[in-house]
């Protein structure tokens, strides 16, 4: 998180240039919540996970999701040894969709054990093995499938 950090401004008129505004907003919000779920740790150390809301469990689950799905790379893949960054604006905005509809369904009253138990996350752990570099128009379908999950817990 602070390594890279110190590039964020410099890089920003780039970014916009070449990939839009979402792709910085997108940004900011993934570190936002990885910065978020650090803090959590502190408290699931002492006392464990089991005591926070769920939004709090919300967070570590989408930092997760972040993570394995989005930070963690193996060079050893055809697919992940490079990613475009237009992928990696895709892998953003899908991770941040999912958790943005489920923060609203989580104040809604519906417990965050009901959305987990969908495999959302999970999928959102290996979409970048799942989506090719070569189709993106793939992660339409990923938000898609997300939307209609999301939609049949609620109904």
């Amino acid at each position: 998180m602070n390594s890279y950090s110190e590039y964020f401004t410099d890089l920003d008129p780039w970014f916009r240039e070449n990939l839009g505004d979402d792709f910085i907003k997108y940004r900011n919000k993934i570190t936002a919540i990885l910065h978020e779920e650090s803090s959590l740790m502190e408290i699931v150390k002492l006392i464990g996970s089991d005591v926070l809301p769920d939004d709090q469990k919300l967070v570590i689950e989408t930092a997760k999701a972040i993570r394995v799905g989005f930070l963690q790379q193996n060079a050893f893949h055809a697919d992940d040894t490079f990613v475009p960054l237009e992928k990696q604006k895709l892998m953003m905005k899908a991770i941040l969709h999912l958790y943005n509809k489920a923060k609203k369904i989580i104040a809604a009253a519906i417990p965050i054990s009901r959305i987990t138990e969908l495999g959302l996350f999970e999928r959102l752990a290996k979409m970048k093995y799942d989506i090719p570099n070569s189709r993106p128009e793939l992660f339409d379908t990923l938000i898609s499938d997300i939307d209609k999950a999301l939609a049949e817990l609620t109904a």
